[in-house]
């Protein structure tokens, strides 16, 4: 059961947000920062606002708009031209007014805001030893993962520590990426001090804020310190494994299962308006992302679909019971002979659409195996897994293999190969350079459409390479500057202190 209390913060924009538009009319209704913070219950409840600018639907990184970011530059998806700012970005022609960017951009600092609050507020307390540990590594996680993701998506940001209302502080310039990546490290490493091994469902644990501590430093291949850092992982006390079935990392039946290292919930809590900020008494708690791709004959909206590139990184491999790779069945819907797709068969759905027929229509996330139709007015509840265990590890194989550990690497990718006798393990060669696009083929496969692709081939050096392989035309334009994105234009004109990145 998803255990999130969904309650109703009227106290947001007193404590958290600006004054832009408020009336300054007293509601004495209305909590202030006078009468919060005296309770431990305020400060639970101030930590639950804390995850809604991760998954609120037009700018949270997990939830639909944030999703669409991350998995609309890479190679292994096309996106349709209905959504202007998203295709925008997809093709390589946005630019600092992108209205998706900046929402996503001004959803982190919302949140490390919260968290800066919660961790100066916290300091003033005299609550018992244990409560205000776990509020500070809670508070560091996130922010911490909120610093992380930024960094890797706008590359030099303000790096704001202290929460403040007065406007001289606003005025901030950008620290390097170096120095926010330092700073998500320094969070994560007190996090993990403090977090507890096992918590409630939804919030991090000590597994969780080491997991993004190990992957920052395969960011900044720092190979012995992610080795040491991940590796633990992979034993007692610690009870991550992969699961039997790989489909079940994506489904409502078997969420918060053993590969599950962190996820952002969904639940049939709340309001009904999906199209809310989250925060209000009628925000649904609940995701588009499975509507959002599901093909029109379904009742989706077939914003995406799987490019042909990727069905060849796909079927590139028989599984070893002589079929297609279970991974490729279970992420994409293609119309291959016995294929299902929402409880219907392929060529039934697809009998009046030739264009569908031959299409490739993404399933993963997506509710094909338990209804027959995806619709606006039917919400998705299905959490987001933001860490599994089986990208901790391929970035173990990742680490052993820059360490010049070449069986050990082949070890933990055949640990993903054979994953419920899918494949048979690895059978190429053992040198270095064959191992490595081992790794990149199984990374492609295994995380399709989780939001990774892009940033592996950035770091790899091969993304303008792979993306024009997938589509000249679309990436004709691609520039150095396209490797993040722009510091949106409202941040340039309302912080003057804030520069924009080179090449926009």
């Amino acid at each position: 059961m998803k255990t999130y209390q969904y309650i109703i913060l009227a106290l947001i924009a007193v404590l958290f947000g600006g004054c832009e538009g408020m009336l300054d009319i007293t509601n004495p209704n209305q909590p202030t920062d006078q009468t919060f913070w005296r309770t431990e219950a305020d400060f639970r409840s101030a930590m639950n606002s804390c995850y809604t600018p991760l998954k609120v639907w037009s700018g949270g990184y997990y939830g639909t708009r944030g999703l669409m970011i991350r998995i609309s530059r890479a190679d292994d998806i096309e996106f349709r031209n209905d959504i202007a700012d998203i295709y925008a970005i997809h093709r390589v022609t946005n630019d600092p007014n992108n209205s998706v960017a900046q929402n996503v951009f001004y959803q982190f600092y919302n949140a490390i805001h919260r968290t800066n609050t919660i961790l100066q507020k916290i300091e003033e307390k005299d609550f018992p030893t244990e409560f205000k540990q776990n509020i500070r590594g809670e508070a560091l996680f996130i922010r911490g993962l909120y610093y992380f993701q930024i960094a890797r998506e706008f590359g030099d940001v303000p790096l704001r520590l202290k929460a403040s209302q007065d406007p001289k502080t606003f005025p901030m310039a950008k620290s390097p990426q170096s120095e926010i990546y330092a700073q998500a490290e320094k969070d994560f490493i007190e996090a993990a001090k403090l977090l507890p091994i096992k918590n409630k469902v939804g919030r991090p644990t000590k597994g969780a804020a080491t997991a993004f501590l190990g992957k920052l430093y395969v960011y900044q291949e720092n190979w012995q310190a992610a080795k040491s850092t991940l590796e633990p992982l992979t034993k007692s006390p610690y009870e991550y494994k992969l699961v039997e079935d790989f489909a079940w990392n994506f489904d409502e039946a078997h969420e918060n299962n053993a590969e599950s290292i962190f996820e952002i919930l969904y639940d049939p809590a709340g309001g009904s308006n999906q199209w809310d900020n989250g925060e209000t008494a009628n925000s649904a708690q609940s995701t588009t992302i499975a509507v959002e791709y599901a093909a029109g004959e379904v009742g989706g909206w077939f914003e995406a679909k799987a490019t042909k590139k990727m069905m060849d990184i796909f079927l590139k491999e028989k599984a070893a019971n002589g079929g297609y790779d279970y991974r490729a069945l279970t992420s994409v819907a293609w119309n291959y002979p016995g294929c299902v797709y929402y409880q219907k068969p392929f060529q039934e759905v697809f009998k009046n659409n030739n264009d569908g027929l031959n299409s490739y229509w993404i399933i993963k996330y997506s509710n094909s195996a338990t209804r027959t139709q995806e619709v606006e007015t039917l919400p998705s509840y299905i959490n987001e897994r933001a860490m599994r265990y089986a990208d901790v590890i391929l970035l173990l194989a990742e680490s052993e293999l820059n360490l010049g550990n070449t069986s050990a690497a082949i070890s933990y990718i055949d640990q993903i190969r054979t994953r419920g006798g899918n494949l048979a393990p690895y059978p190429g060669s053992t040198d270095s350079d064959s191992v490595k696009a081992e790794l990149i083929h199984q990374r492609a496969i295994e995380l399709f459409k989780e939001g990774e692709r892009f940033y592996d081939l950035r770091r790899w050096g091969l993304l303008e390479k792979e993306l024009k392989a997938q589509d000249p035309l679309r990436f004709a334009n691609f520039q150095k500057r396209n490797l993040y994105l722009p510091i949106p234009a409202k941040e340039i004109q309302n912080n003057l202190l804030c520069t924009q990145s080179e090449g926009w």
